[in-house]
């Protein structure tokens, strides 16, 4: 469960692809209701809750063991996670999926952060023939670039009394912003387009809290090439600015809301480059009905690895037991369950993402490249830190009601006699988990937990062993609602898996 999703701004892309979001969910409703008067399928006999118990404590306990390392991307945890994940869904019947007879879609992160050396970012500005270079204590970044050159640029402002920024009011231009108003506008900012955004502060601090923005970079897919760059000013270089535009402001004639300020920025940078090659893991079971779509089922495999707790600390290594092993042992128990008497008649496609602690990166990755259109996705199911409940607990479906799959979840806990209900959790983790990202793009993804239902539990793992040491297998492990969450994931999978019991889509 990452700790939050990022952009330049630090704030969620919630309206991306609004149009899309809508009119897939248009569609899909009607299946819906289609779907309403159908019964829950009946699920054969299966093993009792102590035993699914005992099955995923073995494979938690595995894949938090001190021999993973917790599991960081691009290390020999990761290996080891990898051949794991592999043979665990050979046993489970599955094929490659991930295209080409592979079962890994490999992917490459980069973190920039500002290169150090002297010359490393030059910058100035000029107006009416005078001329300001900028002192070297400039920060500067831009995503999928080492370096970048921005010559020419004309700097503009906003007006106050500006409401909204319409899709490309900034094209092309050095937007002028003080610091402490870019988490305010920042979803505005993307689509407004600029190529620039130079940072003003007022003081010291303001410059020093929005210079650690820049000095800890953020991780991303180096496939990833938005050229928005982003230019932090000191104080001093702020005023000197200040004084070279001096009153020329004025609004510009396109009715955009910009001000211009007749004064051009030109800018060279480098930036220090970490990489990361990783990859998801893949599977696939193919349905016994040709065009019937697909049932998608993820977990994020990846943790924290040895960085947690202070450098003198005893123990710094993240075992992640229940973020997020037990994500993957539920759902490998739950697809075991579902397909006992073969395959579904829609596909069934497996994920297990990586770079999710990273910022919902390996998700990120799949729809960028899907192996299978988006569209033909009739229902996904995310599954994070599953162990935290105990047995009895209700069901919170994080995501459902943005979604058509509201009713068929509702009908299958109910079978099972559990009730879904609402939490206060639910909205703040709804884009803090890999289903996000597929909800974004359109497809129907929900997070069907225990954990959430249980605020206490919750809270205290919060408060307790999250993203720390103590996030390991042992006794004192909560099982109960894991396995419950277990019978109740095979039976969505088999209700979703249906073109009985829910027609949905075949994209």
């Amino acid at each position: 469960m990452a700790a939050g999703p990022p952009n330049d701004t630090g704030l969620s892309d919630g309206g991306k692809n609004v149009g899309r979001l809508i009119r897939t969910w248009c569609a899909l409703a009607v299946a819906a209701l289609a779907a309403a008067c159908a019964t829950v399928p009946d699920a054969p006999a299966g093993p009792s809750l102590d035993a699914i118990e005992a099955s995923l404590a073995r494979d938690i306990a595995t894949l938090s063991d001190d021999s993973f390392a917790g599991r960081y991307p691009g290390t020999p945890g990761e290996a080891k996670t990898r051949a794991w994940l592999i043979d665990r869904f050979v046993e489970l019947g599955l094929a490659p999926g991930a295209g080409d007879g592979d079962w890994t879609q490999d992917f490459t992160l980069v973190r920039h952060t500002p290169a150090t050396e002297p010359g490393s970012v030059t910058a100035g500005a000029t107006r009416a023939g005078r001329s300001l270079r900028f002192s070297d204590d400039i920060l500067a970044s831009q995503p999928g670039a080492d370096r970048a050159t921005i010559a020419d640029v004309p700097m503009v402002g906003l007006a106050p009394d500006v409401e909204t920024l319409r899709p490309g009011a900034l094209a092309n231009r050095a937007l002028v912003l003080p610091a402490s108003e870019l988490a305010r506008l920042g979803a505005e900012l993307e689509t407004a387009e600029p190529k620039v955004i130079v940072l003003t502060s007022a003081d010291r601090e303001s410059h020093e809290r929005a210079a650690r923005l820049f000095e800890s970079g953020r991780w991303r897919l180096d496939s990833d090439k938005r050229d928005l760059a982003l230019m932090l000013l000191s104080p001093e270089d702020s005023a000197r600015l200040r004084g070279l535009i001096g009153s020329n402001a004025r609004r510009h004639p396109d009715g955009l809301g910009v001000i211009s300020y007749d004064t051009i920025l030109d800018l060279r940078f480098e930036q220090a480059a970490e990489r990361i090659d990783t990859a998801n893991i893949i599977g696939r079971l193919p349905g016994t009905v040709e065009g019937a779509g697909a049932v998608l089922l993820l977990a994020h495999w990846d943790h924290l690895g040895d960085q947690c707790g202070p450098p003198a600390a005893q123990d710094r290594l993240c075992n992640g037991a229940v973020d997020n092993a037990s994500g993957l042992a539920v759902m490998a128990e739950a697809l075991r369950l579902a397909t006992r008497e073969g395959p579904l008649e829609r596909d069934l496609i497996v994920l297990a993402t990586s770079a999710e602690e990273l910022g919902l990166l390996g998700a990120e990755a799949f729809v960028a490249d899907a192996p299978v259109p988006l569209p033909t996705i009739a229902a996904a199911f995310n599954f994070d830190t599953m162990a935290v409940a105990p047995r009895g607990a209700p069901v919170v479906a994080v995501g459902a009601e943005e979604t058509p799959l509201a009713y068929g979840i509702s009908e299958v806990a109910r079978s099972l006699g559990r009730e879904v209900v609402s939490s206060v959790q639910a909205d703040a983790f709804l884009r803090r988990q890999d289903g996000w990202v597929f909800l974004r793009e359109g497809v129907p993804a929900v997070w069907a937990t225990s954990t959430l239902a249980d605020e206490k539990a919750f809270e205290a793992f919060l408060d307790g062993p999250y993203h720390g040491a103590g996030d390991e297998f042992g006794p004192a492990l909560e099982m109960g609602g894991a396995a419950e969450d277990v019978l109740l994931h095979a039976g969505l999978i088999r209700y979703f898996g249906s073109l009985q019991t829910y027609p949905g889509a075949a994209g």
